[in-house]
């Protein structure tokens, strides 16, 4: 079957089973940029179960066929359904992609700037996702309790691939150029992509300032204007060579409220081993459904989706935190994605099971 899109170009109507890869964005500002990443758009599927809620946009990136949704909300519960409910409506898929914005946490071991990017990989202290607020008081204080899945094995051998790719920085911020230029002209016939319209441009050096964690943002305030003129409350830090984005490996944090508190921040960092937070990806990393089986009998199911999260750095977990950054940062995550799904090689992913049937 084929339908006409309103761009006048002629879209494939795939099979649901014939997608493997699925790809979670929290909010539109990360939605964009998953589109425009596709190298061909495909038509909607003609319907999907009736307790599925997601709206998908189809395509392919190289030979992978990719299904995308966007969360109506954000946190860690609507990530868990939402997931939920692509596995049962996309029934091949293999793995799914967490991609979108998310707070870095600087420190001289880890010179995480903003537009950087983060990708979940485990260390020795995590399996690369630790929901930081699933626990209980004790005593002596929180203990967090459980673990959540490491990425799938064909991700994490991927990933050498690109640590090792001499102009990766440089190549990623191709990618978002060439995404925006692609994206803005898509459904129009003339050429709207022009920079001063870019929003997904670097916003500047001038922007990406890191302030101590005593100093909290004046309540009332729209911007840190005010802020930065506190010289002393400033940290300063070297000057980098180019604004091209490097990416960071490691433990991401995930929990069900922002982290703007930058005291907290750095004693969950120094704890838990970890370097950006989020709100989403401990939905999808263990999910938990309750079935109902009879008025006297529930029963637990423990469903596991294999998922990478990328997260591109938006802010720094701190009262300073605004949007100023999201949707550069969501676009470097989404060429990052990208460039992870070229090297992986289909015929890997069609070899693994799918999710639905764990």
């Amino acid at each position: 079957m084929i339908l006409k899109m309103a761009t006048s170009i002629t879209a494939r109507a795939l099979s649901p089973d014939e997608y493997t890869v699925g790809w979670i964005c929290a909010i539109p500002d990360e939605l964009g940029p998953a589109r425009a990443m596709l190298d061909e758009r495909h038509a909607p599927i003609e319907s999907q179960p009736s307790y599925d809620d997601n709206i998908y946009i189809l395509g392919s990136i190289g030979k992978h066929n990719i299904a995308i949704a966007c969360l109506p909300e954000y946190g860690v519960a609507n990530a868990a359904t939402a997931a939920k409910s692509m596995q049962a409506t996309f029934r091949s898929l293999r793995f799914g992609l967490m991609v979108g914005v998310g707070g870095g946490i600087p420190g001289t071991w880890n010179d995480i700037r903003l537009g950087d990017i983060v990708v979940s990989l485990p260390t020795e202290q995590g399996g690369g996702v630790i929901q930081y607020d699933m626990g209980r008081r004790e005593k002596d204080g929180f203990r967090r309790i459980g673990s959540l899945n490491k990425p799938p094995t064909l991700l994490r051998s991927a990933i050498p691939n690109l640590r090792t790719e001499r102009g990766l920085p440089k190549n990623l911020s191709r990618m978002v150029a060439d995404a925006w230029k692609k994206d803005a002209t898509a459904d129009s016939d003339d050429d709207s992509g022009d920079e001063e319209e870019n929003e997904w441009r670097y916003p500047g050096v001038g922007q990406d300032i890191l302030f101590k964690a005593d100093f909290d943002h004046e309540d009332g305030l729209a911007t840190c204007d005010a802020c930065a003129n506190q010289e002393a409350s400033v940290i300063e830090r070297p000057a980098r060579k180019n604004t091209h984005p490097l990416v960071h490996y490691g433990n991401i944090a995930s929990g069900n409220s922002v982290m703007k508190n930058a005291a907290q921040r750095d004693e969950l960092a120094k704890k838990e081993s970890v370097i950006c937070f989020e709100m989403e990806a401990a939905g999808l990393m263990d999910n938990l459904l309750v079935l109902f089986l009879s008025k006297l009998q529930w029963k637990i199911l423990i469903s596991c989706s294999p998922c990478l999260v990328i997260r591109g750095i938006s802010d720094y977990c701190d009262s300073h935190k605004n949007w100023q950054w999201q949707p550069y940062a969501a676009a470097v995550a989404a060429a990052y994605a990208k460039r992870l799904l070229l090297v992986i090689p289909p015929q890997a992913v069609a070899k693994l099971e799918p999710i639905w049937s764990k």
